[in-house]
């Protein structure tokens, strides 16, 4: 073997062997050639003092294994060994015929398994990290298993980990704080952990569970929000301690429905951090989760946390509004302390504990409510603040703010039951006297109105008040005319009020007697009556269209100027064929089966026509506009037979036929005689129909 190559090896701090297996002097070659950048392969150092590496890993030795416990060197890119050897004098030959002989020496090899909590912490020169595992030339597997709590915790400058396939333990906040930290590998093979979108995960593989713990989020990447992956959504349950403590950019993070548990420090001091979204089913959240997220305004608490761990929201700043739920017991120690904007505070109403501390420093707050339950109340809660406790005259809460001076206000407790004998407390609450309380939010029943049995409002003393069921029914009022649906719900033996629809010219009545106390669903249909003529539109009356509408009959056009169902009209606006003799303008029309009036001739109707000679007027014309028939050279004959006719208006005959001649009834002939010379015909004849 090269001498030169192994003293190189020795004063670089690792060697390594590639990933091909060779003969062992060659392998041996190879490592120390290679040096540490070899990923995946066998890494050997060696130990003169059985203490400490030529590499500056420092070990300790357990049968034919060692577990690295230190680092001295000042290598930036580092590779573990899988192998440590000992060089140890052999000293049992001893001293043969009086001749002095130097102790005879040997190497033991040690399989390095394990990396001690604490190992490297706080080194801030390491940049990569690789660990190695696998197959030796004899089939032997080798490499690293355990990575021990905080073994790299606070590497500020780690940017790369690669892990072995191996490993198959790491222990908590093994990465924790590692804000550079950007790229993480696990080898293939590895049974226990993935990297999944840059983040490391435990998983189980067992058939049917697959259940996933977020160990690491790689806190270098820059990302401004973490949404678990789509390869874990469904399995993610764990978010493990210290996850994702330090991150400097991330603002918003939101975790899946699976989670149940959120452990000790998984988001403390991270810095940006605004919102985080907990799921419902979150059961466990560790102490010190949130501590120091001084950019974190509001959080809510699912119903599943009875207990706010100690320092869970300690320092942050700018935490204003806390949502908690009724199922909370314990507020513990320095739970909110150094929030220093919060301003308010309602303690649930089951909460029995406040520990040491849990609001000292809020500077802010300047009201808090304690309720009855709350029965332990630590020392220095409310140091350095001026806050006024809001609670029941001979609470402890009272006690407690006597004792240190705090200002109090009285309240009064408003107790919320399911049932009469009030065995079932769905919620209390201190309120201030004078004031209202909020009832809770209870689950509706299908069919029944909930009321409460009692007023909880000005409240003056202590009040309790039960749920009050009431069954219900629906009344389906339709009015099918104006296809107009409500349903009215009416409480059992009471009578319906039905709706106030109106329709101008109509009075509305039902098919039902709407009088009797209701005892069932049922439904209802307008009946709209004439106020005139006292006919009455049914459920199956057809709804005029709308005002404006055209509509061609034959060879007439109308549009329709009055959509009011007791009285539609259309008037008479034209021909769709101007080349015809003779026009009749009929009493009514029928579209879309609605019978329609024609009351109108419209202004220019048959304007300049040349081909009309007769035009037959019926009974329910009211008035011939501006033109209707003005230079219609050929219109000699024109039958009125209405005698409603109220408005000829000007030139609706100028310049027709000169000859034309007029026939309406005998009662009918001055009348409108004269409204003919006002229409333009200077001397009109006018015969008896």
């Amino acid at each position: 073997m090269n001498k030169k190559i192994w003293a190189a090896a020795l004063a670089a701090a690792v060697t390594v062997t590639s990933a091909a297996m060779l003969p062992y002097e060659d392998m041996r070659v190879a490592m120390a050639a290679a040096q540490s950048s070899s990923s995946g392969s066998e890494v050997e150092d060696t130990s003169t003092d059985g203490r400490t590496t030529a590499g500056g890993f420092s070990f300790t030795i357990s049968g034919k294994e060692a577990t690295i416990t230190g680092y001295t060197g000042t290598m930036k890119d580092l590779a573990i060994p899988t192998k440590i050897k000992v060089t140890q004098e052999n000293t049992s030959g001893g001293n043969t015929g009086g001749s002095t002989q130097k102790p005879e020496k040997n190497e033991v090899e040690y399989a390095v398994v394990a990396i001690a909590d604490h190992a490297f912490s706080g080194n801030l020169g390491i940049q990569k990290v690789t660990m190695s595992g696998g197959t030796d030339k004899d089939g032997k597997v080798f490499g690293l298993r355990t990575i021990g709590e905080r073994a790299f915790f606070a590497c500020h400058d780690l940017a790369t980990v690669e892990i072995a396939s191996t490993t198959t333990s790491i222990g908590k906040y093994a990465f924790t704080d590692c804000v550079a930290l950007k790229s993480m590998k696990v080898a293939d093979g590895n049974t226990r952990y993935k990297v999944i979108d840059n983040a490391l995960y435990y998983y189980t593989s067992t058939p049917g569970t697959g259940e996933y713990t977020l160990i690491q989020y790689p806190l270098g990447d820059g990302a401004k929000e973490y949404k678990v992956p789509d390869a874990v959504t469904f399995t993610l349950t764990e978010v493990q301690e210290g996850a994702f403590w330090g991150s400097p950019s991330l603002e918003n993070i939101v975790l899946p429905a699976t989670v149940k548990k959120v452990g000790n420090n998984a988001f403390t001091e991270c810095k940006s951090l605004k919102t985080v979204s907990l799921p419902t089913g979150l059961t466990a959240l560790g102490e010190e989760a949130f501590k120091g997220d001084s950019a974190l305004t509001e959080i809510t608490l699912p119903d599943g946390i009875t207990t706010v761990q100690p320092g869970t929201f300690q320092g942050c700043e700018s935490l204003k509004k806390v949502n908690l739920s009724n199922e909370l017991k314990i507020i513990g120690n320095r739970a909110f302390q150094g929030c220093k904007s919060l301003e308010t505070f309602d303690v649930p109403g089951d909460v029995t504990t406040l520990g040491d501390q849990a609001f000292a420093q809020c500077e802010a707050l300047r009201q808090i409510t304690i309720p009855m339950r709350t029965t332990s109340i630590g020392g220095g809660v409310f140091t350095d603040t001026k806050v006024t406790v809001l609670c029941h005259n001979g609470s402890q809460a009272a006690v407690y703010a006597a004792a240190n001076g705090l200002t109090t206000e009285r309240t009064y407790t408003v107790s919320f039951y399911t049932n009469s004998t009030y065995t079932n407390l769905i919620d209390s609450q201190e309120v201030v006297e004078g004031k209202d309380a909020v009832p809770p939010k209870v689950a509706e029943r299908d069919g029944y109105r909930m009321s409460w049995s009692g007023s909880y409002d000005a409240v003056k003393g202590d009040i309790r008040v039960y749920q009050v069921w009431v069954k219900q029914f629906d009344v389906t009022f339709i009015d099918s005319f104006h296809e107009k649906t409500e349903v009215v719900k009416v409480d059992e033996g009471k009578a319906v009020v039905p709706p106030a629809w109106t329709m101008s010219g109509y009075t509305l009545t039902w098919d039902k007697d709407l009088t009797d106390f209701v005892t069932e669903n049922f439904t209802a249909r307008a009946i709209w009556r004439n106020n005139k003529t006292g006919v009455t539109l049914g459920a199956n009356a057809v709804k005029p269209a709308e005002k404006g509408t055209e509509i061609t009959k034959g060879n007439n056009k109308y549009k329709v100027s009055s959509s009011n169902p007791g009285n539609p009209t259309v008037k008479f606006i034209g021909l769709e064929n101007a080349s015809v003799s003779n026009v009749t303008i009929p009493e009514t029309v029928s579209y879309g089966g609605v019978s329609y009036r024609v009351t109108l001739i419209s202004s220019n109707a048959l304007k300049d026509n040349t081909s009309v000679a007769t035009v037959i007027i019926s009974q329910n014309v009211k008035s011939i506009c501006a033109k209707s028939f003005n230079n219609c050279k050929k219109l000699k004959k024109v039958k009125l037979k209405s005698k409603v006719i109220s408005k000829m208006n000007n030139k609706a005959f100028a310049d027709i036929h000169p000859k034309a001649v007029f026939y309406t009834y005998n009662s009918q002939i001055s009348k409108y005689k004269g409204m003919l010379k006002g229409a333009g015909v200077k001397n009109p004849t006018v015969k008896r129909l």
